[in-house]
């Protein structure tokens, strides 16, 4: 019988992989009522690197640390996304540390993304959903700010879920804002 669950996985897995012999990252481990897969030690090993692979594209740039920079006021403006919305950050810098840093994302138009984003004429939400949302990304944006300030590196934000967006506007914006400081 335990050799019907090894024909079984075997043909199931050759079958899966297209026959490409793939077997082999595979052992069959036996308990005293079942057989069951689990992956090989290569395979792991496959698996972290890969994940090391994916994870070193989320560090963002490779810009100094801000508060390295000479002490001065710092701008930088990204890109505009597909949508047309962009970032802008202000900073200074004064004896090694970041102050008076402020972030905003823009509109295509020109709308600051502030605490009335997402709000009518009337001063109500046109799509709650959508207003608590935006409200949720001007919030970690704050927060962005408050860590850059208290770090002077921009390598020591934490992005925050359901902010990315804003996150990679904010790293852009201080990566243009160092490379105007080359400039």
């Amino acid at each position: 019988m335990m050799h019907e669950r090894e024909t079984t996985a075997s043909e199931a897995i050759s079958e899966s992989t297209g026959g490409r012999g793939r077997r082999r990252s595979l052992e069959l481990i036996s308990s005293r009522s079942a057989a069951y897969a689990r992956p090989a030690k290569m395979g792991l090993a496959l698996a972290g690197l890969i994940g090391t692979i994916v994870l070193s594209g989320c560090g963002g740039g490779t810009s100094p640390a801000a508060n390295t920079l000479p002490d001065g006021d710092y701008s930088g403006q990204t890109e505009a996304e597909s949508d047309g919305s962009y970032g802008v950050v202000n900073f200074t810098v004064s004896s090694g540390a970041v102050s008076a840093a402020s972030f905003v994302v823009y509109d295509a138009d020109g709308t600051a993304h502030d605490e009335n984003y997402g709000l009518g004429s009337d001063g109500t939400p046109a799509d709650e959903q959508f207003y608590q949302r935006a409200q949720n990304a001007i919030a970690a944006e704050k927060n962005y700010v408050s860590e850059f300030e208290e770090t002077g590196d921009q390598e020591q934000v934490e992005s925050i879920a359901g902010a990315s967006l804003s996150y990679r506007l904010f790293r852009a914006a201080i990566d243009d804002a160092i490379a105007n400081a080359d400039a």
